[in-house]
C-alpha cells in the first residue's frame, strides 16, 4: 500500500512539474508562428490606393489584391465593379537583408518585373504607362 501511494505521489509530482512547462511552450508558440518569424511578408495584400495619372482606379474596381502564397509564388486578383474576378499567378523573390520584393507577372505573353520594399506590411508599386505614372499602394490584410 505504501508503494502505491509513493508511486502515485511521484507521478502527480512529475505531472505538476511538467504541466506548467507544456503550457508555457504552447503560449510561446501562439505568440509568434514559424511563418511570422521566418517569412513574415507571406500573406495577402490589398490595394488601398491606385492612381493612373489623376484617375483613381479603385473607383472602377471592387478589389485588387496580391497574395504571396509561399516563398516563390504569388497571385494577383482583381474584380472590376461591372465584371468578373480575374486571377493570374506569377513568381517573386525577397531579399531578406534589404526586404526588397521583386515580382514577375506575365500578362498576354509579356513579362513584367517590378521591385519595391516591403516595410511594416506595406509596399508601393510605381510604373510609367504611356508616360502616365501608375502608383499602387498595398497593405497587408
Amino acid at each position: 500500500m505504501k508503494k502505491k501511494i509513493l508511486v502515485i505521489t511521484v507521478i502527480l509530482s512529475l505531472l505538476l512539474l511538467l504541466l506548467p512547462a507544456c503550457s508555457s511552450m504552447q503560449a510561446s508558440g501562439t505568440s509568434g508562428s514559424l511563418k511570422s518569424i521566418t517569412k513574415p511578408y507571406i500573406g495577402e495584400y490589398e490595394c488601398i490606393e491606385a492612381r493612373l495619372g489623376k484617375t483613381d482606379l479603385l473607383e472602377k474596381y471592387e478589389f485588387i489584391t496580391i497574395s504571396l502564397l509561399d516563398d516563390k509564388k504569388m497571385e494577383v486578383s482583381y474584380k472590376p465593379k461591372n465584371g468578373n474576378k480575374k486571377t493570374f499567378e506569377g513568381a517573386y523573390k525577397v531579399n531578406e537583408e534589404t526586404r526588397e520584393f521583386t515580382g514577375e507577372v506575365g500578362i498576354l505573353g509579356v513579362k513584367f518585373n517590378e521591385s519595391t520594399k516591403i516595410m511594416n506590411g506595406k509596399f508601393t508599386l510605381k510604373k510609367l504607362i504611356f508616360s502616365m505614372p501608375l502608383i499602387m499602394n498595398f497593405k497587408m490584410k
